[in-house]
């Protein structure tokens, strides 16, 4: 595998910090009751992102769920786009009809996301067959919660999948908790990924760590790739802002004080950023041009949501069927 540049480290460094300040931007407007849309914040969560989008194509396919702003802007979706279909405006990504929990960006291979708890794991399972079946190259990603794990049907695609040798990865993102249930009130087993051993490779991963998160996929994304079938990869990570909320979940009343402090301590941001630090003299530099560039486009962003348009009724019915 090709070793990791300098420039490599920062490019994925800064695609954490773009999905990090546009959250955090969303959160500070959110109330402002402009964007009539649930919200699901991926703060915490950006090294699975950015870590397996690094490794993927312009034409590998993406599949996402509820909490995807983070899956979007790291496959190359148009900040502008979503952010003007989080205002439910008509250039959204969606057309506006769509919100928060369903963007798209066809362009870049990110073709739908589902708010169906696993509602994406079989779509995306189809997905890789059409690949195998027009002899296609690429390959797809399914990102999936622990939750949807506890779903029959991520076990129906697996085994489809594995059955077909299809070309899919799927990244189960570990958070520990599901809305507000932490993951030891609901299994039995700490492991999402044990559940699944034997059916095909599985693989646990610190997914607070992007450079373990990108080796780590990048081996088994070139291997469904060449044909040798799927993979399962928990990512263990955390959120630190609640289920569909701007509060934390320690404000929320169901994570405690003590076990935000150690999963920050582990924040994904900070830890490439401190590497980057010692490795790189200009990196102090780069951080803040990159900090004020990136918020003048955020604000770019916001202000053309702001003066864009609704949707027409009368395209309401449009785009629901192929």
């Amino acid at each position: 595998m090709k070793e990791l540049t300098l420039e490599n480290k920062r490019e994925m460094y800064f695609m954490m910090r773009k999905i990090r300040m546009t959250e955090e931007k969303i959160a500070a407007h959110y109330r402002e009751d402009n964007m009539h849309t649930p919200i699901h914040l991926c703060i915490g969560e950006e090294a699975t992102a950015v870590g397996v989008c690094f490794n993927l194509s312009r034409t590998d396919k993406v599949f996402s769920n509820h909490r995807n702003h983070g899956h979007y802007l790291a496959k190359g979706g148009n900040l502008k786009a979503m952010i003007a279909e989080l205002h439910n405006k008509a250039s959204g990504c969606s057309g506006g009809f769509g919100g928060s929990m369903h963007l798209v960006a066809n362009d870049v291979g990110f073709p739908i996301t589902s708010s169906i708890v696993a509602g994406g794991v079989p779509i995306g399972t189809g997905n890789a067959l059409a690949q195998q079946m027009t002899g296609s190259s690429d390959v797809t990603i399914v990102y999936m919660g622990d939750a949807a794990s506890e779903e029959g049907v991520v076990y129906e695609s697996i085994a489809f999948a594995v059955l077909k040798k299809l070309p899919i990865v799927y990244i189960c993102e570990n958070n520990l908790y599901s809305v507000g249930t932490p993951l030891e009130k609901r299994e039995a087993e700490g492991f999402i990924s044990n559940k699944f051993t034997g059916m095909l490779p599985v693989v646990t991963i610190d997914g607070n760590d992007v450079l373990e998160v990108q080796r780590v996929t990048n081996e088994y994304i070139e291997k469904a790739r060449g044909g040798e079938g799927p993979a399962f990869i928990e990512c263990r990570t955390y959120r630190f802002r609640d289920h569909h909320d701007t509060k934390t979940g320690v404000e929320a009343g169901y994570q405690t004080q003590e076990e935000w402090d150690s999963w920050k301590a582990k924040d994904p941001i900070l830890r490439l950023g401190s590497e980057l630090m010692l490795q790189d003299e200009s990196f102090a530099t780069a951080e803040k041009n990159f900090e004020t560039e990136w918020k003048r486009e955020l604000q770019d962003a916001f202000s053309a949501a702001a003066e864009d348009s609704l949707p027409k009724t009368e395209n309401i019915a449009k785009n629901l069927f192929a």
